[in-house]
């Protein structure tokens, strides 16, 4: 149980379906979880109840001992008590931050000279040096997405949620960029579940898959 996330839950949405997320995956280094399935099948639903963005109606959610959720005893962690770290399908970088300034956004309560060691190093890590000055509209779409991801792993999450990483790129820059988000998250030591609709991604990116339909979830 230490090493596992699980989660069985349903959350209804006012007038639409209800959404089951039934799930158990390993909470270890090197784990990429792949949630894919047609649009409106709810992948998105399923990871913001995993944040804690979205409050289930029903079930538990636990990460290894610790429960993130529970309807019977009204359990609810914030994705700060959790210690997640989410990656939004259009990054959701602050327009008037430049890249340094965003990555280093969720580092406030830490001492300076910690925080800028933590900056510095994921940006070298990510080889965003050269943009760390410039604002998001002044980087390329692979640019963002790496500063979005640098600034979700800075402050050294549990586990990382990604929400479609790949789909605010055109086509040609997504089909070049998986093996590159690929090598990323390979190198992480923390658990990744992460959303797409696109196949081909799920089959490159998972070590486990789980297969989303409007009428459930299948694991391959």
């Amino acid at each position: 149980m230490a090493d596992t996330l699980t989660a069985d839950f349903r959350i209804t949405h006012p007038r639409g379906p209800t959404i089951h997320g039934a799930l158990e995956m390993p909470a270890l280094r090197h784990s990429i979880t792949v949630l894919s399935g047609p649009s409106g099948c709810g992948k998105t639903t399923i990871l913001r109840c995993l944040a804690g963005l979205d409050r289930p109606d029903q079930g538990r959610i636990r990460f290894g001992e610790k429960v993130w959720f529970d309807a019977d005893s009204k359990t609810h962690l914030t994705p700060q008590e959790r210690g997640i770290g989410l990656v939004f399908q259009d990054y959701a970088l602050f327009p008037h931050l430049n890249v340094e300034e965003n990555i280093a956004y969720g580092l406030h309560a830490l001492a300076k000279h910690e925080r800028q060691t933590r900056v510095d190093e994921i940006m070298q890590r990510f080889g965003l040096n050269e943009q760390r000055l410039r604002r998001p509209r002044q980087i390329s779409g692979g640019q963002q997405q790496r500063a979005a991801l640098a600034r979700a792993l800075v402050t050294q999450p549990r586990l990382l949620l990604l929400d479609e990483p790949l789909s605010a790129l055109d086509t040609g820059l997504r089909h070049d960029l998986r093996e590159e988000l690929r090598l990323h998250l390979k190198a992480l030591d923390i658990p990744v579940v992460l959303v797409t609709h696109d196949e081909a991604e799920a089959q490159l990116l998972a070590d486990q898959a789980v297969r989303m339909q409007p009428s459930g979830m299948n694991r391959s």
